[in-house]
């Protein structure tokens, strides 16, 4: 039986410790970052909750309010704005309370009481030209609306990013129950119900639930998965894996990066749930990606395993012989050459990075990448065209960080 939501506010749990750890980390440099644009920024946390759990740890919004706060107090510009909001349909009034100390006299904090899905619109529908920020961590699978997501393209943001909680055994778990498909003994949804939600979801058999879940997934390739599953072909942890992979596939016509971090409900588990970052731009993408890689030793393995942990471990999917060769060198370099072949004959740094995870995903740090590139320069597969070309004393440079007066450009020289 599914556990009881009623004290979802009491303690808060590791994993959720692990998801605002993650947008927390993210949202300064973020806010720095996106702040030089000249543009405001409207940040949304769509599922607020009460601001602060009952043992004392903050929420997302205290999170996200101590970020804004400290970049504003850091900026001299007095045109500069980050408005924030927050929305939760049935806590706003002790949120309002809870965040009272972090608000200015500005009016750029707003707490609203209200649904994600009927409100959203109506607020972003006011923000064209802003970098919009939304925090999706929904208290049940349902919310996640896709038709919603198509939407969001028509309001002319100077940029959009969404931080989401996909709870994809979840939503596999109740595509079973729907199709009538056991699953029950399967060991892949074993301590599901420790994932406590605010709003559980627990679909019946209906062609009404069937279209739910086809507009969570922005379509009904689920239902080919779960065929699968029933005969056989794949086990639990494929499933999962084929159904996240179909998900960022959708997200992938309307957004240019998809990253997907796969993360562990308690130490020792596997990962049950996936944190999915999709952007329009570069920089927004390779920023997340530096976010994971820096801070995976503080979030996964202090907080999950206790012990030594790769991105490859995160992935349900992948059995142990596969997870070691997906960390090898090898294997990695062989990917980003056929990355290269069949996509740039000319790209510059930070385009390939991006591409590549959000193609591949974070399968190691970007210092080993740049190792891979400079073998494939030893080989004369790749030139590398650094900008400015010689330092200061007419050496060769050799950096590999861009800013706006450097940049480094790779160049194939073999198709």
């Amino acid at each position: 039986m599914p556990k009881s939501n009623s004290d979802f506010f009491k303690k808060k749990k590791l994993w959720s410790e692990v998801k605002d750890k993650l947008l927390g980390c993210y949202l300064t440099p973020y806010f720095q970052k996106v702040l030089r644009t000249g543009k405001p920024i409207f940040y949304v946390d769509c599922f607020a909750g009460k601001g602060r759990f009952d043992d004392g740890k903050p929420g997302s919004p205290i999170i996200a309010l101590e970020a804004r706060n400290s970049c504003l107090s850091k900026t001299k510009s007095q045109s500069t704005r980050i408005e924030a909001c927050f929305i939760d349909p049935d806590h706003a009034e002790e949120l309002k309370e809870c965040i009272a100390d972090y608000c200015s006299e500005d009016g750029q904090v707003n707490v609203i009481s209200g649904k994600y899905g009927e409100k959203i619109e109506e607020l972003l529908s006011e923000k064209e030209g802003y970098n919009v920020f939304l925090y999706l961590d929904p208290f049940g699978i349902k919310a996640l609306d896709s038709a919603l997501f198509e939407k969001f393209e028509d309001y002319g943001f100077n940029s959009l990013e969404i931080l989401i909680n996909f709870n994809s055994f979840g939503f596999f778990r109740n595509a079973c129950s729907v199709m009538r498909v056991e699953y029950e003994h399967d060991e892949a949804f074993k301590d599901l119900d420790d994932l406590v939600e605010c709003e559980p979801t627990r679909l019946k058999v209906s062609k009404r639930s069937e279209d739910l879940l086809t507009g969570i997934a922005g379509g009904d390739y689920w239902k080919n998965i779960v065929r699968d599953y029933q005969a056989g072909k794949i086990n639990g942890y494929q499933a999962e894996k084929r159904l996240s992979t179909e998900y960022k596939q959708w997200l992938k016509k309307r957004f240019q990066f998809v990253l997907d971090m796969p993360i562990r409900l308690k130490p020792g588990n596997r990962p049950k749930y996936r944190m999915i970052h999709v952007s329009g731009h570069t920089d927004g993408c390779l920023l997340m990606a530096k976010n994971m890689l820096k801070r995976k030793d503080s979030l996964f393995i202090n907080v999950q395993q206790r012990g030594q942990l790769s991105f490859a471990d995160l992935d349900p999917a992948l059995s142990s012989t596969v997870e070691n060769e997906l960390m090898n060198k090898s294997h990695v370099a062989e990917l980003l050459r056929e990355h290269l072949s069949k996509t740039y004959p000319e790209v510059r740094l930070k385009d390939l990075l991006a591409s590549f995870v959000s193609d591949y995903g974070l399968l190691c740090d970007f210092g080993m990448i740049h190792c891979m590139l400079d073998d494939m320069k030893k080989c004369d597969v790749i030139e590398i065209l650094r900008k400015p070309a010689l330092t200061k004393r007419g050496k060769p440079t050799t950096f590999w960080e861009e800013t706006k007066k450097r940049t480094v450009t790779i160049r194939r020289l073999i198709p």
